[in-house]
């Protein structure tokens, strides 16, 4: 073998954030493209690899797209596509979700005054569906609707994974274009076991499936899925030892005026944000949750302000109110945990409560509504 062709296949299998670098000839008989950035890689040795599929394909090599262009018919209906390991050595699997559209679930309306009885199927998917297998292991919830930009990730099966699509209808117009990245064993960008989603930096933001992220304002339809139950984790970056969440739109008092926080009911008629048996239906779990008594909006690593409860629900992302403290009604705070691995657990049931025009038996009563789940900003705090 000569010295050049050497060189090029100890570059084969390094993977770019675009596709997997491999010799010309590899990646021909492997079936995959020129890069998006030029092609090269390996100091030119090489070219990136982008492997993109279609519904029905085995996928094996690392940096796939799963890809269906837009469609108000897709076929065929349903999609799967399997994902086995590229090496025995695998454990994760990383769905990013670059672009994903599907019909969304039966949809709530928050409202003033009205009394809705479509509770039990309120966030359901009954039209098109998502999810991905992990035999032996957990598999991921059923989602739907609108998700781009989000992402999930599954151990890895000796038997494969299978991401699924399942369509009913031609109403909706459908597209996705999802990046499968997978990890070694021992790799932490794959995440800690267990982890549905998986954090990195200093500061983002997160959301739940179906929420409208690139919305510049929420409307009163935003709706989130029911029966979620899955862990969010977040990267404990060099010299930080806290980490802060709070809206990333706040909601008001206001008719419509719709924060990107809302889950289940309020203990009272009063909208404010709920915790602990506050939060038995739909909640964000968040371990070791707490708040400065002086200064909610100012934490500061290492000083035990009132140590809160896991729990929080309700129509603002704050606790209920203390004597003296900022977090009464009609406020969203910002709600910190010292309590390392950094971690969320969201949590929703089959139904939502709807019926009586009150707040405290109607999720869909009143702004900001009970039914729309959430999206928050995430900041870690130095040590």
């Amino acid at each position: 073998m000569s010295s050049f062709l050497t060189i090029v296949f100890v570059f084969a299998f390094l993977t770019s954030d675009l596709g997997t670098c491999s010799s010309e000839v590899v990646n021909s008989t492997r079936g995959g493209k020129d890069g998006i950035s030029g092609g090269s890689c390996a100091q030119g040795f090489g070219v990136c690899c982008i492997f993109s599929v279609g519904c029905g394909a085995i996928v094996s090599e690392n940096c796939t797209y799963l890809v269906q262009s837009s469609t108000s018919s897709p076929t065929p209906d349903p999609c799967f596509f399997n994902i086995c390991k590229a090496s025995s050595n695998i454990c994760r699997i990383r769905l990013d979700f670059a672009t994903f559209s599907i019909a969304g679930p039966t949809v709530g309306t928050t409202v003033v005054g009205a009394d809705e009885t479509n509770g039990p199927v309120v966030g359901d998917c009954l039209t098109d569906t998502f999810s991905v297998s992990s035999p032996g292991n957990t598999a991921s919830p059923v989602i739907c609707g609108f998700n781009s930009g989000q992402h999930m990730i599954v151990d890895a099966s000796n038997e494969c994974n299978r991401a699924i699509f399942n369509f009913d209808g031609t109403g909706s117009t459908r597209q996705f274009d999802i990046k499968v990245t997978q990890y070694k064993c021992g790799d932490e960008n794959g995440g800690p076991d267990g982890c549905l989603q998986y954090f990195t930096g200093n500061f983002g933001s997160v959301a739940s499936y179906n929420f409208p992220t690139t919305a510049s304002a929420i409307g009163d339809t935003t709706t989130h899925l029911s029966n979620q139950c899955y862990t969010i984790c977040f990267r404990q970056e060099l010299g930080k030892c806290g980490i802060c969440f709070g809206t990333a739109i706040p909601g008001g008092a206001a008719t419509m005026d719709q924060g990107s926080f809302g889950l289940s009911i309020p203990p009272a008629a009063a909208l404010t944000g709920s915790q602990d048996l506050g939060c038995s239906n739909d909640y964000l779990q968040i371990p070791g949750a707490e708040r400065d008594a002086a200064s909610p909006n100012n934490f500061e690593v290492g000083t035990v302000g009132a140590i809160a409860h896991e729990r929080i629900c309700g129509r603002f992302f704050g606790f209920a109110a203390i004597a003296g403290v900022i977090g009464a009604a009609n406020n969203d705070e910002s709600i910190c945990t010292q309590q390392r691995p950094f971690r969320v657990i969201f949590k929703t049931d089959a139904d939502e409560m709807t019926g009586a025009a009150s707040p405290e038996t109607n999720e869909a009563e009143g702004f900001p509504g009970g039914i729309i789940g959430f999206l928050l900003n995430f900041a870690l705090q130095d040590c």
